[in-house]
C-alpha cells in the first residue's frame, strides 16, 4: 500500500490524535512539488502516528451497554475488522484485527470473503458480543477505510512451525547494510522514488522487500543481495538438515521467502553441480528393465538366426561376403560364401540351403541389414509363414549366437 493510501486510511481516527503537529513532516510529503524521500524525521513521525493510534484516546475503552459496531471487510489476501463504539456522539475504535487468507480461502469468490470476515470477527470478539442482538448493513468503502485498511494489510498467519532455521542469515545482524552493498538494491531504491504507485517492492525499516504474487508463501519476499546468494543455497541445499533435496523443492523452498533476479537458473545451477548429489545419488533415469532371453525352439531348425560376414577380399570364385545361420535348438550352423551381400543371393540361401534342406522355420532373428529388409526376403518368409524378429540398434548381443 502507496504513502497516500495510508494517509487516506488513517484520516477517520486523526482527528482523536493531540498535539498533532508531530505530523507535518509526512504532511510535507503530499504536496505537489516536493520530491518524495523517506529520511529519519518521517520514519519518527510515523512510528509515533502508529503508538497513538492503539492509546487513548484514539484506542478506547469498551463500555457494556453503549451502541456496539464491527467495521469487517475483505480482499484478495486477507480480511480486517474493527471493534467501534459510539461515545459522545463519535466512533471510537475499541480493537483491531487482522489475518492473511489461507491458500483455500483465497479461492473464494468476494462475497464468500466478505462473509467469512464477518463471522472470523463476531467469533473474535464473540464474549464481548454475546449479549447484543446483530444487525448486518452495507457501508460503503468510501466510508470504510478502516476495516478497509487492515484487510489490504493483514497480519502474518502465525503457524504453529516456526520459519526453517537458517544459521547463515543468523550471522547478519544488519541486514540493511547488506542490501547497500548490492548496486541492484540501490537500482530499485532509486525507482522507488520516481514512482509513489510502486507495488512491486516494498521497504518495511529500511529492509528491500518484493510482493510475492504466489499464493503460497510469505506476501512479501526478503530481497537477497548477490553477495549472500551463495550462502542461502547453501544453507536451504547442503546442510544436514536441508537433505541436499532435489532442484524442484529446493527451488519451491526458498522461492516461498526469499527473492532475487535469475533465482530459478541459480538455483537449478547449483543443484544440478552440487559433488555431493552427484556421488550419492542415483541417477535420475528410469531402471533397466528386466532380461528377455531368446528361448530356444522344441524342434531343429524352428528358429534360426542369419547373419552377414564381410566384405572380404574378392576370391578366385568370385566371392566377396559369407553367410551364417545357426538353429538355436542344436546350434548346428550352415555357411555359405556369396557374391554380393544383396537380397536376392540372401533370399537363394535360404530357399535352397535351408528351407528345402531343414524345413521351414517358425522364426528368423537377424539385425537391420537393408538387404535383411527388403521386399523380396519378406515376401520368402510370408510364403512359408516364418516370422522375422529383428534386432535392437546397436546391441549386435540379441542375435550373438549366430
Amino acid at each position: 500500500m502507496g504513502f497516500i493510501q495510508i494517509q487516506g486510511k488513517l484520516k477517520p481516527f486523526k482527528n482523536f490524535l493531540p498535539r498533532k503537529v508531530f505530523l507535518k513532516p509526512l504532511h510535507e510529503l503530499l504536496k505537489q512539488d516536493v520530491k518524495f524521500e523517506w529520511k529519519d524525521d518521517h520514519q519518527l513521525a510515523f512510528g509515533r502516528l502508529k503508538s497513538l493510534l492503539t492509546k487513548d484516546p484514539v484506542h478506547g475503552f469498551f463500555i457494556p451497554g453503549d451502541k456496539t459496531l464491527i467495521h469487517t471487510d475483505a480482499s484478495g489476501h486477507g480480511i480486517g475488522a474493527v471493534l467501534v463504539q459510539i461515545q459522545c456522539g463519535l466512533e471510537k475504535p475499541i480493537a483491531y484485527a487482522s489475518r492473511s487468507l489461507t491458500p483455500s480461502e483465497k479461492n473464494y469468490s468476494s462475497t464468500e470473503k466478505e462473509c467469512l470476515a464477518v463471522i472470523w470477527a463476531i467469533t473474535r470478539w464473540a464474549l464481548r458480543l454475546q449479549e447484543y442482538d446483530v444487525d448486518i448493513v452495507f457501508k460503503s468503502g468510501r466510508r470504510h477505510q478502516d476495516a478497509d485498511c487492515l484487510s489490504r494489510n493483514p497480519l502474518p498467519k502465525i503457524e504453529e512451525e516456526t520459519s526453517e532455521d537458517i544459521p547463515f542469515l543468523n550471522t547478519i545482524t544488519n541486514f540493511k547494510e547488506e542490501q547497500s552493498k548490492d548496486p541492484k538494491v540501490a537500482d530499485i531504491r532509486e525507482e522507488m522514488g520516481r514512482s509513489r504507485d510502486s507495488t512491486k517492492f516494498k521497504e518495511f525499516n529500511g529492509i528491500l522487500y518484493r510482493k510475492n504474487y504466489d499464493p503460497l508463501g510469505k506476501q512479501w519476499l526478503l530481497f537477497i543481495p548477490k553477495h549472500l546468494r551463495e550462502g542461502i543455497l547453501k544453507s536451504l541445499h547442503d546442510t544436514p538438515t536441508a537433505g541436499h533435496l532435489g532442484f524442484a523443492k529446493t527451488y519451491d523452498r526458498i522461492r516461498r521467502k526469499f527473492f532475487w533476479p535469475g533465482l530459478y537458473r541459480s538455483v537449478r545451477r547449483y543443484v544440478l553441480h552440487c559433488w555431493e548429489c552427484q556421488r550419492r545419488k542415483s541417477p535420475p533415469q528410469r531402471p533397466p528393465g528386466l532380461l528377455r532371453p531368446i528361448l530356444p525352439a522344441e524342434i531343429p531348425f524352428a528358429k534360426i538366426g542369419i547373419d552377414l560376414l564381410g566384405r572380404f577380399p574378392l576370391t578366385t570364385q568370385g566371392n566377396r561376403w559369407i553367410i551364417v545361420c545357426t538353429d538355436y535348438l542344436t546350434r548346428f550352423t550352415v555357411t555359405k560364401a556369396l557374391p554380393s551381400g544383396e537380397a536376392v543371393e540372401i533370399a537363394k540361401f535360404l530357399v535352397e540351403d535351408v528351407i528345402l534342406k531343414h524345413g521351414s522355420p517358425r522364426e528368423i532373428i537377424s539385425d537391420k541389414g537393408r538387404s535383411f529388409l527388403s521386399n523380396l526376403v519378406k515376401e520368402v518368409n510370408n510364403l512359408f509363414m516364418t516370422y522375422h524378429l529383428l534386432t535392437t540398434a546397436y546391441h549386435p548381443q540379441t542375435n550373438g549366437l549366430t
